[in-house]
């Protein structure tokens, strides 16, 4: 039996009313979508001369503690401009701070705001650790873009955002 493409959208449409399946591409989501990995967003909302600001998501547990600093590639590593500031997700995903600059040096626009989750450092607690492994293994491995290897097996996740023009009177709306 032949049967033409038309047909056969026609059909599919009729299984997916019948279904109650129906949804517009302008429809919210009914809940949100489950991710399926760890992961870390993160962005530089102003910065100065001195400061940046940032605020970010991520569905690491309750508490889970992040490094923040800002730097910039440098050969086959990272020049910073900060020391790790540390910031936890708080109970709904979420988390927001500011990273001052190192003494005697001066942010820059196009730096990077980088984003750290590792299981040692800082110290992470017993109850984040239970769920993401003591060494990260619960991250998501290959399957995570956010993930990387270091020595020992460890995972950690880390996200990056470029910062805005810096204490040069150009900052993005903070709200």
């Amino acid at each position: 039996m032949k049967i033409n493409r038309p047909s056969i959208l026609v059909l599919f449409s009729a299984t997916l009313i019948a279904a109650g399946q129906t949804k517009t591409a302008s429809e919210p989501s009914p809940k949100p979508l489950p991710a399926l990995t760890y992961y870390i967003a993160i962005r530089a909302r102003t910065c100065e001369s001195r400061a940046v600001k940032f605020d970010g998501a991520s569905n690491l547990p309750h508490g889970a503690t992040l490094a923040i600093t800002v730097s910039e590639p440098y050969q086959d590593a990272f020049k910073d401009y900060s020391e790790d500031s540390y910031i936890s997700v708080d109970s709904k995903g979420f988390f927001k701070g500011e990273v001052p600059a190192k003494t005697g040096v001066n942010f820059r626009g196009r730096l990077i705001l980088i984003a750290n989750f590792k299981t040692y450092k800082p110290k992470q607690r017993e109850d984040v650790l239970r769920l993401v492994g003591r060494i990260g293994e619960k991250l998501g491995g290959l399957e995570n873009p956010q993930a990387q290897y270091l020595s020992g097996n460890y995972q950690i996740l880390q996200a990056v955002d470029v910062t805005p023009s810096c204490g040069e009177g150009v900052t993005q709306p903070t709200n």
